[in-house]
C-alpha cells in the first residue's frame, strides 16, 4: 500500500479513503491496519481482495501470511511497531530497485535481517522516535515523522550481535516465505502428525522426553501432540529450535533424518525417559523387591524402574505391590516416630495442644494440631482424645455459623442503605479482603446488592447528565473545572459524557474570546 501511494504520488490516507475504503465490509482506522493487512485473519482477506480489485492482480495474498493462516495463530505474530533493515534499504537504492517494506520485518519473532544478519531498527536515526507500520504520510524507506532517509546503518556493538536463536528464527521464516507460492493449506493436524512421527522415531514413544527436550510445558506439548490446540507462535518456534525441526517441515510434512538423530541424542542426555517395559519384566522386579531387607517403598521401586508414579506397577501386578506396601509399613520406615533419632510424643503434650486449641476463641483445626504433633492424619488424636476433638469441631462449627449469620444480617442491612454499598465495601466492614467469601456464602443476597448498586449507578449517571445539560444553558458559561467543583464530581466521572464536556468547554472558550475582544475594543487607541 505504501508503494502504491508513492507510485501514484498520493498520500496513503487518500488512497484508503477514496479508493479502498468502500471495498472493505468492516473498515478499521489506519492505526489498526498493519495487523489486518499482513496478518492471517478475515480482515487480511478483505484488504487483499480490495487491493486485488484495485490493482487487477490475483496473487497479492503472497505478500501476506495468509498462505499459512491455518497453522500460524494471530497472537504474538505481527509486531505493533515498524521495523526495518537499513542495509536492505541502502542495497535496494544503490541497485536501482524499488524500496519496499519486507514481510519478514513485520513478524514479532524476527529480530534480525535474514540477509545481512544485523538487528532490525525500530527508531529513526534522525529523530530517535518509534514509527507506526503505516501512517497517513508513509513513504518507502523514509521516516513518517521527520521525513529523513532510514537507510543509514548503525555500527554493530557486542550487545547487538545476534544470538543463534535469533539467526535461526530469521532464516526459518525466510525459507517459509519462499515456499509460500507452492504451500498447500495445512492446519494444526499437520503439526500433530510431525510430533507423533518425531516421538515415535526418536524417543521410543516417550512424550515426556520430547517435551522436556523441547523446553516446553508437558500439558502444552500433550495438547499439540493430540491436536487439541494450536501452538502459540513463540512457543512453536522455541520447540522447533530445540528439536531442530525446520518450519518448512510443518508445511511439507517431512523430517530431516540428521536433524532428528541429533535431537534424539540430545534427548538421551536429558531426563531419563520412561522405559517401555513389559508386564513380565515389571513383575520380576516386584518379586525381588518383596524379598529385600530393609523393605523398600512402592515409590522407591517405581523410581528404580524410571517411573514417576507406581501406576504401571499396580497395572502389572497389584497383589505383589500390596505385599511390598505391607512389608514397608511393618518395617517402621514409613513413620517418623520410628526413625533413628526421632523423639516420641508424650500423650500429655498432645492433650495440652488440644486443650490450648479448645480454649481459643476460634480453635485451631484438629488436622493442624495433628501436624504440629508429628502425625499425618487426625486418627491418632481422635483415638486418644475423642471428646476434646469433637468439642473443637463443635466449637469451630458454632463460630462458622455465627460468622455466616453475621454476614447474612450485614448484607440484608446493606440492601436497605441509600446509596447502596458495593459487595467489596461490605466485605471490608466484616474484615474480609475481598467479597469472594460473601458471594460464596450468600450468593442471592450478593446478587441483589450488585443489581441494586447497578441501578443506583445508572440513576446517578442519568441525574449527572441532566445537571450537566442545565449547565449548558447558564450565562455566563462556567468552565469545566468550575462545573466539576460545583457538582462535586471528579474529572474521571465526568468523562462519561465527552460530548457535553466538549460543549461546556467550547462555550466557556467562546465566552472568554468575546470578553477579550470586548476589552480590546473598549480600550482607547494608544493605551
Amino acid at each position: 500500500m505504501i508503494r502504491l501511494a508513492a507510485s501514484h504520488a498520493v498520500r496513503v490516507s487518500d488512497l484508503i479513503e477514496y479508493e479502498l475504503r468502500s471495498s472493505i465490509p468492516y473498515f478499521h482506522a489506519p492505526a489498526g491496519l498493519p495487523n489486518a493487512i499482513n496478518g492471517v485473519n478475515e480482515n487480511a482477506r478483505s484488504w487483499v481482495s480490495a487491493l486485488e480489485s484495485f490493482t487487477l492482480r490475483d496473487n497479492l495474498q503472497l505478500l501476506t501470511l495468509l498462505p499459512f493462516a491455518s497453522f500460524l495463530p494471530t497472537p504474538f505474530l505481527i509486531r505493533q511497531e515498524r521495523a526495518w533493515c537499513p542495509r536492505c534499504y541502502e542495497s535496494q537504492k544503490a541497485q536501482g530497485q524499488d524500496v519496499y517494506e519486507q514481510l519478514v520485518w513485520c513478524l514479532q519473532s524476527v529480530e534480525i535481517c535474514p540477509l545481512h544478519k544485523t538487528p532490525l531498527e525500530t527508531s529513526c536515526p534522525a529523530c530517535h522516535q518509534g514509527l507506526r507500520p503505516l501512517c497517513a504520510v508513509s513513504r518507502p524507506g523514509f521516516c513518517s515523522r521527520c521525513y529523513q532517509w532510514l537507510g543509514f546503518p548503525r555500527p554493530s556493538t557486542p550487545e547487538t550481535l545476534p544470538t543463534d536463536y535469533q539467526a535461526w528464527v530469521a532464516q526459518q521464516f525466510g525459507q517459509l516465505l519462499e515456499i509460500a507460492p507452492h504451500a498447500q493449506p495445512v492446519g494444526k493436524e499437520n503439526i500433530q502428525k510431525i510430533l507423533v512421527r518425531y516421538v515415535a522415531s526418536f524417543a521410543e514413544g516417550s512424550r515426556v522426553t520430547i517435551a522436556e527436550s523441547a523446553g516446553c510445558c508437558r500439558s502444552s506439548f500433550y495438547n499439540w501432540y493430540k491436536g487439541a490446540s494450536t501452538a502459540r507462535v513463540d512457543l512453536l518456534l522455541r520447540m522447533c529450535h530445540k528439536l531442530r525441526i525446520p518450519l518448512t517441515s510443518l508445511v511439507t510434512g517431512a523430517i530431516a533424518e540428521p536433524e532428528g538423530d541429533a535431537r534424539a541424542e540430545a534427548a538421551r542426555q536429558g531426563r531419563r525417559r520412561r522405559p517401555l517395559r513389559t508386564p513380565d519384566q515389571i513383575r520380576e522386579v516386584l518379586r525381588l523387591a518383596a524379598k529385600e531387607q530393609p523393605a523398600p517403598s512402592i515409590g522407591e521401586v517405581a523410581e528404580r524402574l524410571g517411573y514417576s508414579a507406581p501406576t504401571q506397577l499396580y497395572q502389572a501386578d497389584g497383589e505383589m505391590c500390596k505385599v511390598i506396601v505391607r512389608n514397608f509399613n511393618k518395617s517402621g520406615r514409613n513413620h517418623w516416630r520410628r526413625m533413628r533419632g526421632a523423639k516420641s510424643v508424650d500423650e500429655s503434650a498432645i492433650q495440652k495442644v488440644l486443650e490450648e486449641s479448645l480454649s481459643r476463641e476460634i480453635p485451631v483445626p484438629v488436622y493442624r494440631s495433628a501436624k504440629a504433633c508429628g502425625f499425618e492424619t487426625v486418627g491418632p488424636l481422635m483415638a486418644r482424645f475423642p471428646d476434646i476433638c469433637r468439642a473443637i469441631k463443635a466449637k469451630r462449627g458454632a463460630v462458622k455459623l455465627a460468622r455466616r449469620s453475621r454476614v447474612t444480617s450485614t448484607l440484608r442491612a446493606a440492601l436497605s442503605e441509600d446509596p447502596p454499598p458495593t459487595v467489596e465495601e461490605v466485605a471490608s466492614r466484616l474484615g474480609y479482603g475481598t467479597g469472594n467469601s460473601l458471594c460464596a456464602w450468600e450468593p442471592r443476597l450478593c446478587a441483589k446488592l450488585i443489581e441494586r448498586r447497578r441501578r443506583f449507578a445508572e440513576q446517578s449517571k442519568k441525574a449527572l447528565k441532566n445537571r450537566l445539560k442545565v449547565v449548558l444553558k447558564e450565562n455566563p458559561p462556567p468552565s469545566l473545572r468550575e462545573v466539576h467543583a460545583r457538582l462535586g464530581v471528579t474529572r474521571a466521572i465526568s468523562r462519561n459524557f465527552p460530548e457535553i464536556n466538549r460543549a461546556i468547554s467550547a462555550r466557556h472558550r467562546e465566552f472568554q474570546r468575546r470578553a477579550k475582544s470586548a476589552d480590546r475594543a473598549a480600550k482607547p487607541r494608544g493605551e
